[in-house]
């Protein structure tokens, strides 16, 4: 379900979130996105992605913000461009475990 409609061509979200006390494999962002779009934790640049995707996929964090996702308070900002056709942005944190 949509919760924010957008019709201008881009949007800024920030959300605060709380990452538990744990051992985490492979910290991800897992994205639906249409269409370009950043995303940021605790001001630094996490990721960047292009064009859209039809589903769910999961996208590496960069180095910089990967070393930031200890136990704790952070904020996640998310910047989407639209340039044509539909309008979507969802952002979560997911923990990617190695298949054996």
């Amino acid at each position: 379900m949509v919760r924010t409609e957008w019709s201008t061509p881009d949007i800024w979200l920030r959300r605060e979130f709380v990452i538990p006390d744990g051992k985490w494999s492979d910290l991800h962002f897992r994205m639906h996105h249409d269409e370009d779009a950043e995303v940021y934790v605790d001001g630094v640049l996490a990721t960047q992605v292009s064009g859209y995707v039809a589903e769910y996929e999961p996208v590496r964090i960069k180095t910089q913000a990967r070393e930031l996702l200890k136990p704790g308070k952070h904020v996640l900002a998310v910047h989407c461009k639209q340039t044509s056709g539909g309008q979507y942005i969802d952002v979560g944190l997911v923990d990617v475990e190695a298949s054996n």
